[in-house]
């Protein structure tokens, strides 16, 4: 693991631990670790424009969404989105712990 993705994952380590923690910019270099490599036996899910997968976080499982390269998304969308879901608090919503903007 390079050394942002080692920071990246003591950070997210620490947003998994405290709930008043807001959301960052996570590096691909990291999801590609938790994920090992978005592999086929981390996926749990696809869906039309996206594949989710499991992430191992220390003691923790986070799920990752990732787009597909079929579904271009204008840039000021995504960040849109990911604004949209920093701000999304509900007992029936996943927690939005991160996102990442690099292809």
């Amino acid at each position: 693991m390079d050394l942002e993705a080692c920071t990246s994952h003591n950070v997210l380590e620490r947003i998994l631990l405290d709930e008043s923690a807001e959301p960052t910019n996570l590096p691909l270099s990291l999801l590609e670790n938790i994920t090992n490599c978005f592999s086929l036996d981390h996926q749990i899910g696809s869906g039309g424009f996206a594949v989710v997968y499991k992430g191992v976080v220390g003691k923790g499982i986070v799920a990752v969404k990732k787009l597909t390269n079929t579904f271009a998304v204008p840039e000021i969308k995504f960040h849109e989105e990911a604004r949209n879901l920093i701000k999304a608090k509900h007992k029936n919503i996943v927690r939005f712990l991160g996102y990442c903007a690099d292809t």
